[in-house]
């Protein structure tokens, strides 16, 4: 058994004293036996001095001890490499401890490995928390999926259904000789039928994100005329309620793409949709340009901001904009409709796309969402 330096006697009692584990082993004995342990690894592992020296520390391992773990330890002991990792330990009454282990090899004046120190840290209340938080997010990921897959089920049946009664709606709509007010009342319950399968194609797109039942496309076009086929399809909305729509496109902006335009219609739609929805005076704007710290060869990353002048969003509902279901406020839920899945499906898209979805916005001064989106540049090779 190697001894001990001596040159300074009051090291052993300084390590003695450590709020920490210590552990020195032998590197030169083929067994790599304890030659030192610290009064704190004791109480940690509850094993007297003269039961742990002169032993391996194998001892602290049981049957629930990782085998590719302790592999792993004594491949890199062999080597005389440092060791960072936790691993589940044996006391000496049987019960368990998360340790932290953390080995750092000590070399002599001609470089031979001749001890190994280790450091211990009781880690189980830390790894007993992240268990539960994972036990939690797996148990919500569940309940989620299948909330999501109810959704999916229920807007299926529902949207077969409205399809066939919007058909009907609109074969006697076709008809000239309605009276007014009956062409009227048609026409609001074409409106609300509309608006119902909006909420059932929303529904279903969320759920498809949900369990991955969504497949992008990667297909070449035109971004400037995809922006403004958008625009078009929501002028007369902004005019009916006065509003300026304008587009603005920066500089350099790539027009010929490859992605999937239409998921970016999707993600725009809706943003826009709601920009005009909660703006009563003033502008929305759509605007496109290219990031440079993020564009690389044969990918381009495009920030599309829709900017409105309208109500803005009080700091206080900022954490609710992207959660299913959810209105930023009851008022504002009765007074503008709308199912609160908008904003979800645009998050959900834009991670699948590899971008991310950001809002600033300040109450009675308006909002601007931005949409990153990378698009590739190149066609796949043939």
């Amino acid at each position: 058994m190697r001894d001990l330096p001596a040159s300074n006697p009051d090291w052993t009692h300084i390590i003695g004293e450590l709020r920490s584990s210590v552990t020195i082993t032998d590197a030169t004995d083929p067994e790599q036996p304890l030659i030192f342990v610290n009064e704190y690894f004791l109480q940690l592992t509850g094993y007297s001095r003269e039961e742990v020296i002169g032993r391996n520390c194998r001892f602290l391992q049981g049957e629930e001890t990782r085998s590719e773990t302790v592999r792993d330890i004594r491949d890199r002991l062999s080597k005389c490499l440092p060791i960072r990792t936790e691993i589940l330990n044996y006391r000496s009454d049987g019960t368990l401890f998360w340790n932290e282990l953390n080995i750092d090899p000590i070399f002599d004046a001609e470089g031979r490995c001749v001890l190994f120190v280790g450091l211990q840290y009781d880690v189980t209340d830390r790894k007993m928390l992240e268990e539960e938080a994972a036990h939690a997010a797996r148990s919500a990921h569940r309940q989620s999926r299948a909330l999501m897959e109810f959704i999916g089920k229920l807007n299926h049946e529902m949207r077969n259904n409205m399809n066939g009664m919007m058909g009907l709606l609109d074969i006697v709509l076709m008809d000239e000789d309605l009276p007014e007010d009956v062409r009227e009342y048609l026409e609001l319950a074409k409106g609300s039928g509309d608006a119902l399968l909006n909420i059932a194609n929303d529904a279903l797109d969320l759920a498809g994100a949900a369990d991955g039942r969504i497949k992008l496309e990667r297909i070449e076009f035109n971004l400037r005329y995809i922006l403004d086929s958008i625009l078009k399809a929501h002028y007369l909305r902004a005019a009916e309620k006065g509003l300026e729509l304008s587009l603005s496109v920066g500089r350099g902006l790539v027009q010929r793409i490859y992605g999937d335009p239409h998921r970016l219609r999707q993600i725009l739609d809706n943003l826009i949709g709601n920009a005009l929805k909660f703006t009563e005076h003033g502008s929305v704007t759509l605007s496109a340009e290219v990031l440079p710290e993020w564009t690389k060869a044969g990918e381009v990353r495009i920030r599309f901001t829709v900017r409105d002048t309208g109500i803005g969003i009080p700091e206080k509902h900022m954490d609710k904009l992207f959660k299913a279901f959810s209105q930023t406020d009851a008022s504002h839920a009765r007074l503008y409709g709308g199912s609160g899945l908008g904003l979800k499906i645009c998050e959900e898209l834009a991670g699948l796309m590899g971008g991310s979805i950001s809002v600033e916005s300040r109450e009675g001064e308006g909002t601007a969402f931005h949409a990153d989106l990378p698009f590739s540049t190149e066609g796949e090779a043939e």
